[in-house]
């Protein structure tokens, strides 16, 4: 008996941390979800506090055998509408040989909020070069230059690339504001200079096209 309130208090005590987990841990009604078709709007407000929360990002690219690749990177966000960033790297860098060959790049960043459950962003679009000096000054993050020589000191033979993010996509759940779809993340493509609500397929349609895609991945029997 004295084991088991034990359990139930470290339980308790575990999910305390934050009021919404407390009260789903004992019972009680859970937030009021996001009501109606989520807008434009709500997702960004959303994404953007989710970048906020995040801070870092992983920059996901295609390595030269087709596999994926990602790494951490201190970027920086460049505004609030298009949710451009802009990166560093050198011309020694396996990323900046991807960037080169191919300029899709996807962008994902974790909320570390209500104990790194409340949800993400990824951003998918392409990179491109930043090559004049007073561009490069107004992209640049000041925390790069822990590393990297400042652009307005740079020697024109310097092998700092800098580079520009434009997505032209955006998922994201947020379980806070229960932002979320079913199985599948809320999300935006980007027309001209507007983000639209990307249409959502249905479930059925999801599971038959996993189920095709495990079937035709599968060894065949053998004899």
């Amino acid at each position: 008996m004295y084991a088991a309130r034990a359990r139930v208090g470290a339980a308790a005590m575990a999910t305390v941390a934050t009021p919404a987990a407390a009260s789903c841990f004992f019972g009680r009604a859970q937030p009021k979800p996001h009501e109606g078709p989520v807008t434009t709007a709500s997702a960004l407000v959303s994404a953007r506090s989710i970048l906020d929360a995040a801070g870092i990002g992983f920059v996901c690219t295609r390595s030269s055998d087709g596999a994926p690749c990602c790494r951490v990177m201190d970027v920086r966000r460049l505004d609030d509408t298009r949710l451009s960033f802009s990166l560093v790297t050198r011309t020694c860098t396996r990323k900046a040989a991807q960037f080169a060959a191919d300029s899709r790049v996807t962008l994902a960043f974790h909320d570390p909020r209500a104990a790194g459950e409340n949800g993400y962003v990824a951003l998918s679009g392409r990179v491109r070069e930043v090559v004049e000096k007073d561009a490069r000054r107004a992209v640049w993050k000041d925390s790069w230059t822990l590393f990297h020589t400042a652009p307005e000191v740079l020697p024109p033979d310097s092998d700092v690339l800098v580079y520009v993010f434009e997505p032209d996509r955006l998922e994201l759940v947020d379980n806070e504001r229960w932002l979320r779809g079913d199985w599948r993340p809320v999300t935006l493509v980007r027309t001209r200079d507007d983000w639209e609500p990307a249409p959502a397929p249905p479930r059925a349609a999801r599971v038959a096209a996993t189920a095709a895609a495990r079937r035709s991945a599968a060894p065949p029997p053998s004899m």
